[in-house]
């Protein structure tokens, strides 16, 4: 791979967080996109990753059919896609890719909890585009429970009222829901034992810093940040549940299911 040369080549076009824009060619798969690690450079190299945000095997480009298509590699924050109409969706499983799609991927965040996303840019001339389509409806809202906006990186606390947006998280509050929400099917609780959720926060240990090691009292210390923000009363909490013995269960709404009032 290499920057780009030909107005018909496919290209990749990446915008920083900070703005900066580099272009790499594609010219077969599968292409890895991630930071470094011990003994790993992926092929687009999303760096500074000053929270460690990316994933070191974040997604994974590759040449199906005759066409470009990418796959998340269950990273912990996540792939969102956003097609040429301005629609975003978190990435699941493998999707087909159009000229100016753009995938986007969490790289930082401003004092303001703003998200400050690496943005990818399929440059096909040889796509064909799709046909509008109708999103499915909304679902109901079940309960105490919260919605996670994975391109605003937002959440909402929802329960009979209705929403409430949820303020105070900081990076590791978002790490940890973003995970929870992304092990979510379709809206339902999700239970993630403690050393998942400790690598989810903080990597594998083989990353962890010289001499420090991280256990459940600092996951601990997150879930209580957590709790504070996004529970009524955090001292009896039903959104982020704790799971004697195992770790901890968060009932998730669905993303698309919001109230037109």
């Amino acid at each position: 791979m290499s920057v780009a040369s030909s107005n018909r080549a496919v290209r990749l076009r990446v915008r920083s967080p900070e703005g900066v824009v580099t272009g790499v060619e594609l010219a077969d798969g599968p292409v890895t996109v991630g930071r470094t690690a011990p003994d790993h450079t992926p092929d687009v190299l999303l760096e500074p990753d000053p929270q460690r945000w990316v994933g070191r095997l974040h997604c994974t480009l590759d040449v199906v059919d005759a066409g470009w298509s990418v796959t998340d590699n269950a990273s912990v924050n996540g792939t969102l896609l956003r097609s040429l109409s301005g629609r975003s969706e978190r990435l699941v499983g493998r999707r087909r890719l159009r000229h100016g799609d753009t995938l986007l991927i969490l790289g930082d965040m401003s004092p303001d909890g703003e998200p400050l996303y690496w943005e990818l840019t399929l440059l096909d001339p040889h796509t064909t585009q799709p046909a509008p389509f109708e999103p499915p409806p909304a679902l109901p809202v079940r309960g105490p429970s919260v919605r996670y906006d994975w391109v605003e990186a937002r959440a909402y606390r929802c329960d009979t009222d209705g929403e409430t947006p949820v303020s105070g998280l900081r990076p590791q509050g978002h790490q940890l829901l973003r995970y929870m929400v992304g092990r979510s099917s379709n809206g339902a609780a999700v239970a993630c034992g403690h050393e998942e959720l400790i690598a989810a926060l903080w990597g594998p240990p083989e990353e962890w810093p010289p001499s420090r090691s991280y256990t459940r009292a600092d996951l601990a210390g997150v879930v209580r940040a957590v709790r504070r923000s996004i529970e009524a009363d955090p001292s009896t909490p039903r959104i982020l549940e704790t799971v004697t013995g195992i770790g901890y269960r968060l009932n998730v709404r669905p993303a698309e299911a919001k109230d037109d009032s």
